[in-house]
């Protein structure tokens, strides 16, 4: 009991870490934004496009956060999770997202939004990422980008069992995404390959 608590104490802090940190770019933009207003050489409709932009940027993240981490991914149908991270992506403008309508149940479709979400993390340079199922109850969600690739430790966490006490920011999502497989009964596999990774839930 004790060790379940201490767990959940872990991740909460470290899911938390992750969220601020993919949060303080655009937030940090909207201050930048309100900063420039007035400022000499700049226009105030230059300084409010930017203010807009990364409100947007900043809004639409905390959308796909509330799907992926919090309580209301546990209700909410597949298509309001594909647009939660289309319409991410299109605020961030560096990732394509092919996800076409297919219908799983609440559980099974936000395992595969972090799965979405885990693959933007290997194009650092932007890029497609595409979502299929096959007949055989297989889901791929494939990265393909320029060095697409996730980082060693992230693939460390998704392949093999790691204690709580060796998570950082960086890593907690891969051990999370993973677990979530596990609690619905499915696995994880990750293949990498030159410029494309695909991360298989069965």
């Amino acid at each position: 009991m004790d060790d379940d608590i201490a767990l959940e104490m872990t991740l909460i802090e470290l899911i938390s870490s992750r969220i601020c940190h993919d949060l303080v770019g655009p937030v940090g933009a909207v201050n930048a934004g309100a900063e420039l207003m007035g400022e000499e050489g700049v226009s105030d409709d230059e300084a409010l496009a930017l203010m807009r932009k990364s409100g947007l940027e900043a809004a639409r993240r905390l959308q796909l956060f509330r799907l992926a981490f919090g309580r209301a991914g546990n209700s909410v149908d597949t298509a309001s999770m594909r647009d939660a991270a289309r319409h991410a992506y299109e605020a961030e403008g560096k990732v394509t997202l092919d996800w076409q309508d297919l219908a799983f149940d609440p559980s099974h479709g936000r395992v595969v939004l972090n799965m979405v979400m885990l693959a933007r993390e290997a194009l650092p340079f932007g890029g497609t990422i595409s979502v299929t199922h096959d007949s055989g109850g297989r889901t791929t969600v494939r990265a393909e980008g320029k060095r697409a690739a996730l980082r060693a430790e992230v693939m460390n966490v998704l392949e093999n069992e790691v204690s709580a006490d060796e998570l950082d920011p960086r890593t907690v999502h891969g051990f999370f995404v993973r677990n979530l497989a596990k609690r619905t009964g499915g696995a994880l596999s990750v293949l990498q390959q030159e410029a494309n990774i695909a991360l298989i839930y069965v």
